[in-house]
């Protein structure tokens, strides 16, 4: 069983609930809902932390290697691009307020 299997077994109990429930259109509370995605974001998190960091750890090891070189490095920036955007998206959002503006100005 691979790494990747692995941390697939240890997620699995946390996401699959999660999922049925978006895949059946359960509903939830919106509590809930906001719960649930950042329960989902916090795990997708944690995956690509791991990936980013094996990548990281095998540029150290194998940085000198010409031929994986680029392809490590590439794994280990996307992997921090989609922390932002995680991270990004699971900001509160704040709420924007309708605001009558008049139209003879």
């Amino acid at each position: 069983m691979s790494s990747l299997d692995n941390i697939y077994m240890k997620m699995a109990p946390t996401l699959e609930p999660m999922v049925l429930a978006h895949l059946h259109h359960e509903q939830l509370p919106a509590d809930s809902e906001k719960q649930i995605g950042r329960d989902m974001a916090h795990e997708l998190n944690n995956i690509l932390t791991i990936i980013r960091d094996y990548a990281d750890r095998m540029l150290m090891k194998h940085g000198e290697n010409p031929a994986l070189r680029p392809e490590l490095q590439l794994i280990s920036d996307s992997a921090r691009r989609a922390e932002s955007a995680v991270r990004h998206a699971s900001l509160p959002r704040p709420q924007l307020q309708p605001k009558l503006v008049s139209a003879t100005a």
